[in-house]
């Protein structure tokens, strides 16, 4: 089943990621992510946001950066960036606690 998308601005993405992530869903997730990516620039954008409840980013990042997107992750609930915190992912990601805040990066 494929990510929802939608078009949040002209050259602006947002795949959303509601699902709690697990080892049963993980490839699933993946794989319909690196799609998304993949189409981008298809659909005429330039950055893809990323509303994440839960982290699993690492390889979408290296994608996103090979294809040359930018990609913006929304992580909502304080826990999830605390583990994007404590793991160092939020070193590599562009992490931002709203769609909202994410979106105003874009502009």
């Amino acid at each position: 089943m494929p990510l929802p998308v939608f078009h949040a601005l002209d050259h602006v993405l947002v795949v959303d990621v509601d699902e709690v992530i697990d080892i049963a869903n993980a490839e699933h997730i993946r794989t319909a992510l690196v799609r998304r990516l993949l189409h981008a620039r298809g659909q005429r954008a330039d950055t893809v946001v990323v509303d994440l409840r839960h982290p699993c980013l690492e390889d979408a990042q290296a994608l996103a950066r090979a294809v040359t997107l930018r990609l913006l992750v929304v992580a909502s609930h304080p826990l999830t960036r605390s583990v994007l915190r404590i793991t160092a992912a939020d070193r590599q990601l562009e992490v931002y606690p709203r769609l909202t805040a994410a979106l105003r990066a874009v502009r």
